[in-house]
């Protein structure tokens, strides 16, 4: 019985697993950044992106496309990616991506990253550019301590850190723009989760 047990649990974890994957997958975020594309009709234009996942994105762009014509996308630090045009709408255009599951993780990867690098503060580790969420950080402790501390990961909602520095559970804290509480301690740091966008909002006013 306790073997059934342990195979049901271990069943709902990988199930759970993989649903948060699908959500990262396809989690859409605003990212405001310039690139070009191009496409076999009209050649290479510049553009600017106004939102991406790993499935697909909307650009700005002064050039009529018709519906599933193949394009191209390069956007400053995330990289090239191909896909055909869904729709246009004025200036708007929506791309669905043509990716491979890894090739979606790894866009996952960097959308998330670069995501998150300005709003955290981040400095950049350049040692280790293939890695997205490897970086350092700031983080400002509620007594107002300030520490130093290696991204080990980050995600939309939240981020672990590594440092020696072991802040209590619950404890409130900002990194960068964002503000958040220590969710758990790991065995070498501690995991943040972010406060949604109105609760930030409304504590940075009132600081």
């Amino acid at each position: 019985m306790h073997d059934e047990t342990g195979r049901l649990d271990r069943r709902k974890i990988k199930i759970a697993a993989r649903g948060a994957q699908e959500r990262r997958r396809h989690a859409r975020v605003p990212l405001q950044l310039h690139g070009r594309f191009w496409s076999e009709a009209g050649g290479e234009h510049a553009c600017r992106l106004i939102d991406i996942s790993p499935g697909g994105a909307r650009i700005i762009a002064r050039m009529a496309m018709t519906e599933n014509t193949r394009v191209v996308l390069m956007i400053t630090s995330i990289g090239r990616i191909e896909g055909q045009v869904v729709r246009q709408t004025g200036d708007e255009i929506s791309v669905r991506f043509n990716a491979p599951m890894r090739k979606r993780d790894k866009l996952a990867d960097a959308i998330t990253w670069r995501f998150n690098k300005d709003r955290l503060g981040l400095d950049e580790d350049r040692t280790a550019p293939r890695k997205p969420g490897r970086g350092r950080a700031k983080i400002l402790l509620s007594d107002g301590v300030v520490i130093q501390a290696n991204v080990v990961d980050v995600s939309v909602t939240g981020a672990a850190f590594e440092c020696l520095e072991r802040p209590r559970v619950g404890e409130a804290l900002r990194v960068g723009e964002m503000s958040g509480r220590v969710a758990r301690i790991l065995d070498n740091g501690f995991a943040v989760v972010f406060d949604p966008p109105e609760a930030d909002a409304s504590s940075h006013e009132a600081a």
